[in-house]
């Protein structure tokens, strides 16, 4: 028997098979595209995005380990916020924006104006940023509204339902949407009040109903047996966010360890085993897994974008470029906000800055600094959660940032501390894992094997040489932030009024 996990990432679509240890059998991966329009709208097809992970199935569970041990439950990761208005048959009525999608921007203004802020993430557990999926929902436009939208759904639901399931979604990407009740389990009524002023066609109705992660919502159609090749009544089980799939995929354990993941978004995610207090007006966002298991992110929206800009920029392969970084510190300061600041700071006006130009600055010296901006970033918000009492443990890193040995060791250098890579998908395999909880293999999301010892890398550690420049560094980088805060609050007017 193996567990199937798909990964609905920003960029493409993967699909792993792993036994019961965890030990990946097969994977594949498939691309997928976003479209930048005018204003910052972001979106991608659900519907491409569909038909890349049934392919992708297809093709994993041809692999001959894979055959020898036939695959009996599947379970998603899913990138969070990116949603779907959907037809009576389940057909997308519009392209999905995603996260970094800006037309979310009024609708929140609009609920912080009614609710405020504080009182917003005291119902949702996440702060009031437009990212959310119901600003998304509630800025309306043409698919989003009228007789034929039936509901709206997020990536894995979408999908989920295609395969067989009924229309669920699981607690953390209820939370995800920014209308769920993290206390109650439930759809907020307060919200979706408040949102329907201006989005009357958001009801409770048109949402799916919430679940615990890991709970069995379906199983394989004969209809999607004949498109993916997964046999009739293979169990689909609720995933979670991509956040909290990466934690339980890398052996992420509350008050032992962390993980964090460096990938399109950087974010480090915590575990608890209930909701932390005092964290109604920060920046954190947290989420339920099951009753028994929160967790808390922070990070940075545009990290891994921010590195493919720079690549972009200066036309080389992102590879490339960042595999011979300076191998000094450079006298440089980069702010990765490229869409907002980091979600400690849940600033939407902040932008991407490069400080400390001159004539002989090169290539290699801007990598470093982009790099280390990360390590930055994550050194604040290791203080913040130390602030709020919030154990982090040993910091465990994953994605393809934690596969660059010399970038990971820049990272952990001007962070201060320890990063233990991951190797492969941590996102599917949390997700595989996630399958068997429904399937009853593991008891739950606390017991799941650990990761296997061949995927445990050597941490990369901080150089002593560099300790007190990097002291220094941190403190700067906070500072710049600051310092600057009230020119991108005028930048930002300035679009807003310009002609």
């Amino acid at each position: 028997m193996s567990l199937l996990g798909i990964d609905l990432g920003t960029s493409g679509v993967r699909a792993a098979c792993y036994d019961r240890q965890g030990r990946m059998l097969a994977t594949t991966s498939l691309p997928t595209s976003l479209v930048h329009g005018r204003d910052g709208i972001v979106t991608t097809d659900a519907e491409a995005v569909a038909t890349a992970a049934e392919s992708a199935i297809r093709q994993v569970i041809a692999h001959p380990a894979v055959l020898n041990d036939p695959v009996e439950a599947v379970s998603f990761s899913v990138q969070g916020e990116a949603v779907v208005p959907i037809d009576r048959e389940g057909r997308a009525l519009a392209r999905s924006p995603v996260s970094m999608d800006r037309r979310g921007m009024q609708a929140a203004s609009d609920l912080g104006d009614r609710l405020g802020r504080e009182r917003v993430q005291v119902i949702t557990g996440q702060p009031l940023h437009p990212m959310f999926s119901v600003y998304k929902i509630a800025a309306g436009g043409p698919g989003w509204s009228g007789d034929e939208v039936a509901g709206y759904r997020c990536l894995d639901g979408f999908l989920a339902e295609r395969l067989g399931a009924g229309p669920v979604i699981d607690y953390s990407m209820a939370a995800r949407t920014g209308a769920f009740d993290v206390t109650t389990r439930t759809w907020s009524e307060e919200i979706i009040a408040a949102v329907a002023g201006r989005a009357p066609w958001l009801t409770m109705a048109s949402l799916p109903n919430p679940v615990p992660a890991g709970s069995p919502i379906g199983a394989i159609s004969a209809t999607a047996a004949e498109r993916t090749g997964l046999a009739v009544g293979t169990v689909i089980v609720a995933g979670v966010h991509d956040q909290a799939a990466s934690f339980l995929g890398a052996g992420g354990r509350a008050g032992d360890s962390s993980v964090f993941a460096l990938g399109t978004s950087d974010c480090l995610t915590v575990a608890t085993v209930a909701r932390p207090a005092g964290l109604e007006t920060t920046g954190f966002a947290s989420y339920p897994l099951t009753d028994e298991l929160w967790v808390t992110l922070a990070g940075t929206a545009a990290g891994g974008w921010a590195l493919e800009w720079f690549a972009d920029l200066v036309d080389q392969p992102l590879e490339q470029l960042f595999a011979h970084p300076s191998e000094t510190p450079p006298r440089l300061l980069v702010l990765p906000y490229f869409t907002g600041s980091g979600t400690l700071d849940n600033d939407t006006e902040a932008r991407g800055v490069i400080a400390g130009l001159t004539l002989t600055t090169d290539h290699p010296q801007l990598a470093r600094a982009f790099l280390e901006a990360t390590g930055f970033e994550l050194a604040k918000i290791l203080a913040a959660f130390a602030a709020a009492g919030i154990p982090v443990g040993a910091v465990r890193a994953v994605g393809s940032g934690a596969a660059n040995r010399i970038a990971l060791d820049i990272r952990a250098d001007a962070a201060g501390i320890d990063l233990s890579p991951v190797s492969g998908s941590a996102a599917a395999r949390g997700a595989a894992l996630i399958a068997g909880v429904g399937l009853g293999v593991y008891s739950g999301l606390t017991a799941l094997p650990a990761v296997p010892d061949a995927d445990q890398m050597t941490a990369s550690a901080p150089d002593p040489r560099h300790r007190a420049w990097y002291d220094r560094q941190r403190a700067a980088f906070r500072e710049l932030y600051l310092t600057l805060r009230p020119l991108h609050q005028s930048l930002s007017h300035n679009e807003e009024t310009s002609p």
